[in-house]
């Protein structure tokens, strides 16, 4: 399953109220996950981790300020040959 794109089409109030669902979701998940440990609630713990994950994303999108920004590595090389 792909992680879904909230900073396209969403406010950051928005995505912020999704990540604040997801993460009460998360905080009831893990209650039953400890009780029970069905594979049913570990196939929905994965799905909100990968939505909060999306929010995360989306703010540092949205908000960079508040959020900090993306990380991106990068790194080239040029060798040169001897003729």
């Amino acid at each position: 399953m792909a992680a879904p794109d909230y900073s396209i089409g969403f406010s950051r109030a928005e995505v912020e109220e999704i990540l604040s669902i997801h993460k009460a979701e998360l905080t009831k998940t893990l209650a039953s996950w400890t009780d029970s440990g069905s594979a049913v609630t570990k196939r929905r713990l994965d799905e909100i981790h990968l939505v909060i994950a999306a929010c995360q994303d989306a703010l540092r999108k949205l908000a960079p300020e508040t959020y900090g920004r993306s990380t991106r590595v990068a790194q080239s090389e040029v060798i040169h040959i001897p003729r």
